[in-house]
């Protein structure tokens, strides 16, 4: 690797992470910063450090890493695990995603924590769909305004080939 070129993982990440980004729907607010970084293949420091800023995806993909034995969050293996899916998702074990969850979410879900809850017994994986359809939905997130804009940022968020 040369000093201006990132990490496959590291471009992975910043290429799935910036349309939501730029829709101001997840991230750091420098989704130009990102598409910059992330388009130009250099700067492998800085896409790090915006990654970090991802609020939903960091902490899967540092849960991602840790229940494989991978030391970097932004692996290839694991970025792809969490964008697309792979084998590391079944090696992450159902108790630890709980365990994620219940530090990061169950203040926000209250009443609707026993719902999310259930995605676990029905083979929940640390995934951005997961994210995006059980998580986004039972946190309270849904629950504000009418349905049409939730029900938008869910489709905006989707990953789906293109």
């Amino acid at each position: 690797m040369t000093a201006t070129t990132v990490d496959a993982g590291v471009l992975m990440f910043a290429r799935f992470a910036y349309p939501p980004n730029a829709l101001g729907l997840c991230g750091p607010a420098d989704s130009a910063a990102l598409l910059q970084r992330g388009s130009t293949g250099q700067d492998e420091r800085g896409l790090r450090h915006q990654s970090r800023g991802f609020e939903g995806a960091w902490p899967y993909l540092q849960l991602i890493a840790a229940a494989n034995g991978i030391e970097d969050p932004l692996n290839l293996r694991v970025v792809e695990a969490y964008w697309i899916g792979n084998e590391l998702l079944h090696r992450v074990p159902i108790a630890m995603l709980g365990n994620s969850l219940d530090q990061r979410f169950r203040h926000r879900a209250a009443l609707q924590w026993q719902a999310l809850t259930e995605t676990l017994e029905v083979g929940a994986r640390p995934h951005h769909n997961f994210h995006v359809f059980s998580v986004y939905p039972w946190v309270g997130l849904l629950s504000r305004g009418p349905a049409e804009e939730p029900l938008r940022v869910l489709d905006q968020c989707r990953i789906r080939w293109g």
